[in-house]
């Protein structure tokens, strides 16, 4: 379990409540920023989902290794019962053993907050599609996309010892790093990608 004194200690965060936006090692990405979800016949726009999927994708193969051991976080949010957990793991893990994802349960003003861990290897989960559902979580036409019947969209987190990587929509995600100098050494390879930055 990735647990909250864990995250606390080594990141300063709370995955449930706090915000990265203030964290002095944290980068905020602009998955794409000239173009837009709907063409100008109102439709969804293809080549957009598919440069954001390419850039998320991307940024999430030059963090992880093939053998890299990493945590998928998820975080749900719902009124009711979730009597299991929501397709995340069902769905894009393979080699899944229920005995290795773990539970939380606790609550916040709006209700029940499930968050499920589950301690993995980048070969083992298909990533690609997780990303893409995160992406088109907006879009209920499109797909792949999670079951959201009883709950919020869940928010997912990929972790390991020295960064955290929450792509948070189609819109943008952010990436929080231990150290200083791989902190520096994105940010500059994505400078241009960056939220507040103006490029053109």
């Amino acid at each position: 379990m990735v647990h909250l004194d864990y995250l606390q200690s080594e990141f300063n965060i709370d995955l449930i409540n706090d915000s990265f936006d203030e964290l002095p090692l944290s980068l905020h990405i602009q998955l794409e920023k000239e173009m837009y979800q709907f063409n100008d016949q109102g439709n969804l726009n293809p080549q957009y989902f598919n440069k954001v999927y390419n850039v998320a994708i991307s940024i999430f193969d030059e963090l992880f290794g093939e053998n890299d051991l990493l945590f998928v976080v998820t975080i749900v949010r719902s009124e009711h019962s979730l009597q299991r957990p929501i397709g995340v793991y069902s769905k894009y893990s393979k080699k899944i053993n229920k005995y290795r994802l773990n539970v939380k349960n606790s609550k916040d003003e709006n209700g029940k907050v499930i968050q499920y861990s589950l301690e993995t290897k980048k070969q083992h989960i298909e990533y690609k599609k997780i990303i893409k559902a995160i992406c088109n979580q907006d879009f209920k036409s499109m797909a792949p996309r999670f079951n959201d019947k009883y709950s919020s969209y869940p928010e997912i987190f990929f972790i390991n010892k020295d960064f955290i990587y929450h792509i948070y929509d189609d819109r943008g995600a952010f990436l929080l790093f231990k150290d200083e100098r791989k902190y520096e050494k994105f940010k500059t390879k994505y400078s241009t990608l960056m939220v507040g930055e103006d490029y053109n």
